[in-house]
C-alpha cells in the first residue's frame, strides 16, 4: 500500500468521531467529537521523508504531540513543537494507526470516561482494526 499523500485530512476514529483540537493553543487536549463541532478537526499531514509524518492544525504551528517521554497513557495534546509520527497501514483502505516513533505505542482512545472523550498513547498491541481513517479535504 502507498503512503499517505501530504495533504489536509480529517482523521476519523470511527465514523462518528473525529480527531478534534479544542482550541489550536499549546497544551490544549485532543478529542473525539462528532463532525461540525465548530473546533479544529482539520490537520495537515506531512511526510518527512524519513518514513514518517507531522500532524498538525493547517496555517498555525500547532502539533498532535504529548508532554515528554511517550509513556502508556500519556494523554493527547496539541502543541508548538512538532512531534513525527509513524503511519502504519490499517486493515482497511484508507486507514492507519498512528504510532509513535520510539515507543511501542500509537493513539488511541484514553482510559478516562469523561466527554468529550480524550486521546491518549495506547498500546501497539490493542484492537487491529481501531485504525484512524484519514479523509482528504478539499479546500
Amino acid at each position: 500500500m502507498a503512503g499517505l499523500p501530504n495533504g489536509r485530512y480529517r482523521i476519523a476514529f470511527t465514523n462518528e468521531q473525529f480527531l478534534t483540537a479544542v482550541e489550536p493553543g499549546p497544551g490544549a487536549p485532543l478529542v473525539l467529537l462528532p463532525p461540525g463541532s465548530g473546533l479544529s478537526e482539520e490537520w495537515e499531514v506531512r511526510g518527512n521523508g524519513n518514513g514518517t509524518h507531522t500532524v498538525r492544525i493547517p496555517d498555525v504551528d500547532a502539533y498532535v504531540s504529548f508532554d515528554g517521554e511517550p509513556d502508556m497513557h500519556e494523554p493527547a495534546l496539541v502543541l508548538p513543537e512538532s512531534r513525527e509520527w509513524r503511519l502504519i497501514p490499517g486493515m482497511k483502505p484508507g486507514t492507519y494507526f498512528i504510532g509513535v516513533t520510539d515507543a511501542p505505542m500509537r493513539l488511541g482512545l484514553s482510559l478516562l470516561r469523561i466527554f468529550p472523550p480524550r486521546v491518549a498513547l495506547a498500546p501497539e498491541y490493542g484492537d487491529p482494526y481501531q485504525a484512524w481513517t484519514f479523509q482528504p479535504v478539499d479546500y
